[in-house]
């Protein structure tokens, strides 16, 4: 059993979500040039025999690897949403807590004028 604490900011934490989010995005749009750029209609290759068979063993490797490069992308983003939806959960429990243990206690003492 592991004994401690964790801190966590949940400012910080969703700022690094909304970051991440940024770079998904990039990356989304990265892959789309990609793709764009391999998927374009000519076949430099030619259309022999030799060719014919480059571009069906081409054809296939360039999908699996954009398939692999969008799943990537899209785990990415949703890591990024998944750091926002918990930086709120975190500050919400914190704030429920901190609600509770005033209804036991009273808020915090506001430093007054009375001298002590």
């Amino acid at each position: 059993m592991v004994s401690g604490q964790l801190r966590i900011d949940p400012e910080s934490v969703a700022t690094a979500g909304r970051n991440l989010a940024g770079i998904a995005q990039r990356m989304a749009d990265d892959v789309s040039s990609l793709a764009t750029a391999v998927g374009a209609a000519s076949d430099p290759w030619g259309g022999d025999e030799t060719g014919s068979t480059f571009a069906l063993a081409y054809r296939a490797v360039r999908d699996i690897a954009l398939d692999a490069m969008d799943s990537y992308t899209e785990q990415v983003g949703f890591a990024a949403a998944t750091l926002v939806v918990q930086a709120r959960s975190v500050a919400a429990a914190d704030a429920a807590h901190a609600s509770s243990l005033y209804d036991v206690t009273g808020p915090p003492a506001a430093a007054s004028g009375s001298g002590g």
